[in-house]
Order: C-alpha cells, then structure tokens, then sequence
C-alpha cells in the first residue's frame, strides 16, 4: 500500500469519527479539515501517526482544528544555525533519501535535534 493511500484510509476514519462525536454532516468535516489543512499534515506526519493509537490522532487532529491557524507551521531539528536550505549538506542515507526533513511537530524535531548532537557530539539543538 502506498503512503498516500494509507493517509487516504486514515483521513477517512478520523473524518467519519470527527462528524460523528461533533455531530456534523461529512461536508461540514471536509469543509473543516480543508480550512486547518488538516489532511496535509496527516500526510506530513504519516509515519508518526502510524505508530500511536488511534484516540492520539484524533487528539491531534481536534488540536490542529482548535489552534485554527491557517498557517503550516514545520519544523526541523538541528545543531547549526543556518539562514537557507543547503540540499548538498544533506545524505542520501536518510530513511527517504537526500532532502530537508521537517515536521509539524516541535516536540519530534527537538528530539531529532537531541540525538543529531548525540551524533555530532555538540553540547547545543535547536
């Protein structure tokens, strides 16, 4: 199964509980989870969404529609100070290849922050 029909499948399932504990119609949810950009950050934060249960991302997404922020905010942890994106400072032995990796979540990119000093053995993380 491919990442984006597993987000798919996921969308669903927590759209169809959202209409039904708030008692909305599927278009009002749709409606909703568009506005928050709800269904990007499901499929941003596919991988860590697959690996709580069910209840969390269901908090995570009242969470995301709460804070009504029209804004995706993303997150990438470091140990450098840096002004742009620099592609060749990045290694093609990451999980997905070459690339600038970013989440929604300051709590994941603080501990991807932690275990890059780990590596680097630098005493400071963003």
């Amino acid at each position: 199964m491919s990442v984006q029909t597993d987000c798919e499948m996921l969308s669903i399932e927590v759209m169809e509980k959202y209409a039904e504990k708030y008692d909305l119609t599927g278009d009002e949810v749709a409606e909703l989870f568009h506005k928050n950009q709800v269904f990007e950050k499901i499929l941003i934060q596919h991988e860590y969404l697959h690996q709580i249960s069910f209840e969390e991302v269901m908090e995570y997404v009242e969470k995301v529609i709460a804070e009504d922020s029209r804004e995706l905010v993303v997150y990438h942890g470091t140990c450098s100070d840096f002004d742009k994106i620099d592609l060749k400072k990045s290694h093609n032995r990451r999980d997905f290849g070459k690339g600038f990796y970013t989440t929604v979540l300051r709590s994941q990119s603080k501990e991807w922050a932690y275990r890059l000093s780990l590596r680097e053995r630098k005493n400071r993380y963003y």
